[in-house]
């Protein structure tokens, strides 16, 4: 059965393909399942590393003085 989506080759080392099976099998998926499900994961993960390191820079720019606290801000 064709499919759209998109195929890519990964080599990986005897353990992570251990591991991948172990973790397949356990989930009741194929190892290409689970490895499409990591990698979507391993990318959110990678977007809010990208944004968390914008926010502080930010902050650290923020001037202190224009900072209103919890408090204050839901009084």
């Amino acid at each position: 059965m064709p499919t759209v989506k998109k195929r890519i080759q990964v080599t990986v080392a005897d353990r992570v393909e251990k591991e991948l099976k172990r973790l397949a099998k356990k989930r009741g998926l194929s190892v290409s399942s689970l490895a499409h499900t990591l990698l979507e994961e391993a990318l959110e993960i990678q977007e809010d590393v990208y944004f968390s390191r914008i926010s502080d820079a930010a902050f650290e720019e923020m001037e202190r003085d224009n900072l209103v606290s919890h408090e204050e801000a839901w009084s």
